[in-house]
Order: C-alpha cells, then structure tokens, then sequence
C-alpha cells in the first residue's frame, strides 16, 4: 500500500511538472548579447568560503581527529600528531589528511560525527533535508561514494557506538527521542528500540555519549519541548496534531539526563543534572572523561566548556569550568575525548577551529593545539541552515534566522 501511494504520489507530481512544462511558449533564441535571466549573476553573495567545524571525533589509535563540515558538506581528517607542526599556531589554516566532499557522497547538513577505530568507520548525521546517517571508511578521499547510508528521522544530531550492545544511538532533535540501530544498519531499517515520551523528559536532545565501563548513556538535551505528536493524516501530506494539549510545546531548563544503556520507551533518566547553579546554556556535544571519571559538555551558548563529576545529579555547579579570551573558545559545537593521551577536543563554530586541552584543565587557559580550517581572523557569518531572509529598512540590516 505504501509503495503504491509512493507511486501515486510520484506520478502525480511528474504530471504536473509536464503541464507546467506544455504551458510555457517554447524560448525564442535570442540575438542580445545579454544573458537570459535565469543566467545573471547575483550582485553580491553572503557566504563562508571555508569548512566550518560542528562535530568532533578522535582516534587516539590510529592518531586521527576528524571533523564534520556542514557549511561545504564534507568531512575533513587530520593527523592528531601533526597538529602542534606547521603554522596553525601562527594563524595559518591547517592542512588535513583527506577531506571528503562532492555529490557522491550523501553529506548534506551533517553534524554529529563518530569514528569506530576497530572498523576503521566514520559516522555522520544528516541533520535536515537528507535524514540519513552515512558511513564512511578511514581511506575515504574527495568524492567517494559511501561505504552504506541507513534512514533516520527527521533532524537526527547526536550519534554514540557500542561495540558491547553491537548499536548505534541517534538524537533526534524535534521527536525528543533517542533512536537505536544495529550497528550493520543499511538503508530503510527498523530501530531496535527507541527512548521518548513524558517521563524521559527528552527535549530537542543533541550531544551523547555512550559510557560501557558503567552501562550508561548522557544525553545533552537543549530544552525546546515541542509536544509529543501523533499522525492522523494519510496520503502525500500527512498532518501532525498533538496527542494532549497538556504536552503542546514549551521552553523547559537545558539538562543533562543519564540513561541506564539498555533504556527504552518512556524511562524515566537515572540522574538529571538540570538548573541555575550548572551554568548549562545551549549544551551541545558531551563526552565522558574516563580519566577523571567526569561529564565534558560543549556549551555553546556562553563558550565554554563545563566539567561535572559522572554521578552529579540535580542543580548542581560543576565541577570545572575552561572559559575566557586566553582559551579561544567560541561557540562550541562538539567536544571528544582522547583518554590514550589525556586531552579533550573542541570544535569551534565561531572561528574556524578546533582546540585541544589537557584533560584536566580549568579557568581561563590557553589551548595545547589548534587546528584551523581558515586563517585566523577570517570572519564567519554563523550560518547554519538559514532558511528564510528579511530586510530591516530602517536599520538596513538582512536578518537570516538559523
């Protein structure tokens, strides 16, 4: 039945392209040296040149740090060795390894990014648009086809890998859900298990890690409630309606929730670190520190990085804070940590790069190393995913919402 309505649906708008098509006069050749319309170039153009840097992942074992790049659709690997050399540290734009990019390759408006070093395997989300996660090998290089892509839902963000459970977690940022896959998962696949609904208290969740040495999951959820929804629509267009007006949307307080790893349906978390006292403003990556037994979240919205202890719970302070000008933070999307050699990784969103602790720092401390997709200094307007443009006459300001 559902491919049926697939090729009714298909058929349908096939038709109409061709009427549309039938009810144009054929285009006269043109003897004016001017170009035909469709063919003037835009008077100027708003736009980042370079990689912009939102997920991280780090191998200490085969020495790789790897970044995703929505802003050129492509993922760039870099020697973890080699990132103290050259003249990142000078303002200088890093050199990768590889960077995989063209229309070959499936990367859309990629975010999350983890690396499977006993397989040598590169996972990415497919935040909007495309909703697929694709798979990557370690050689990949320019543009290359993937090694597999498997379905998600709409806006997946976060990703996390257990060779123990054999699966892969997805954050879906506008379900409020935690997906889970086979880790062999190809093309249109059923979950295994999902965790959503009230009592998980899952909304708009975007970093997780998952933590085998203790069986659990962290999850850094935003807080942008938009209500549990429900399908009551067939055919092309379905509708959406909330299930209780009592869950439509709302802003609820940025939180850490901890899951047991095994969780599914509606579960309530194990811990919640939520409240003013834990500084939590737009949280976005989180790792787990073995090393120091610790929660590291990327916090965006005030650029820094926050320490909890793993078994914090409730309005707690954390445990440590990295922030300040001497840090180079800047709006920071995704963090990793590389226990083999005691440091942590952030990816900036703000300026074009990636930093590394160590994995003990506090305050306000300069970076080991830096890796750079830009010089420094070069500007980066933030897009994300803009999607609609207004003009402010009066004040003659464009306002691109993200």
């Amino acid at each position: 039945m559902i491919k049926k309505l697939a090729a009714a649906c298909a058929l349908g708008f096939v038709l109409l392209a061709t009427l549309a098509t039938l009810g144009r006069a054929a285009p006269q050749e043109s003897k004016s040296s001017k170009p035909a319309p469709e063919d003037i170039p835009p008077i100027r153009m708003i736009a980042d040149p370079y990689p912009a840097f939102n997920g991280i992942a780090v191998d200490a074992a085969n020495g790789v740090v790897a970044m995703s790049d929505p802003n050129r659709k492509s993922l760039l690997l870099y020697d973890r060795a080699r990132a103290s050399q050259g003249g990142a540290s000078r303002g200088e734009a890093s050199l990768p390894m590889r960077q995989i990019v063209g229309p070959d390759t499936f990367l859309g408006m990629i975010a999350g990014i983890i690396l499977d070093p006993r397989r040598q395997e590169i996972y990415t989300a497919n935040n909007d648009i495309e909703d697929t996660v694709v798979v990557m090998p370690y050689g990949a290089s320019g543009n290359v086809k993937p090694a597999r892509v498997f379905s998600v839902p709409h806006q997946a963000w976060g990703l996390a890998l257990s060779d123990v459970a054999d699966q892969i977690a997805v954050t879906v940022e506008v379900q409020n859900t935690i997906v889970f896959y086979r880790r062999q998962v190809k093309g249109v696949e059923a979950p295994v298990r999902i965790i959503r609904g009230p009592d998980s208290g899952l909304a708009d969740p975007h970093g997780i890690y998952w933590d085998e040495s203790h069986n659990e999951i962290g999850v850094a959820n935003h807080g942008n409630f938009r209500g549990v929804v429900k399908n009551t629509g067939g055919g092309c267009a379905p509708s959406f309606v909330v299930e209780d007006d009592a869950e439509a949307g709302e802003s609820r307080p940025p939180s850490i929730r901890i899951f047991a790893a095994g969780a599914k349906d509606d579960v309530r978390p194990l811990r919640v670190i939520q409240g003013a006292r834990t500084g939590l403003d737009w949280p976005m990556g989180i790792a787990y520190d073995p090393q120091h037994d610790a929660i590291v979240v990327a916090n965006n919205g005030d650029s820094s990085i926050l320490i909890f202890g793993r078994t914090s719970n409730g309005d707690v302070a954390p445990l440590g804070v990295i922030r300040g000008d001497r840090t180079g933070i800047s709006h920071p999307m995704g963090i990793a940590v590389d226990a083999q050699n005691g440091e942590m990784w952030v990816s900036n969103w703000g300026d074009h790069s990636a930093l590394a602790f160590a994995s003990g720092a506090r305050g306000n401390v300069a970076p080991k190393r830096i890796i750079r997709s830009a010089p420094a200094g070069m500007p980066t307007p933030g897009f994300g995913n803009p999607m609609a443009l207004a003009y402010d006459s009066k004040r003659d300001e464009l306002l691109v919402p993200n």
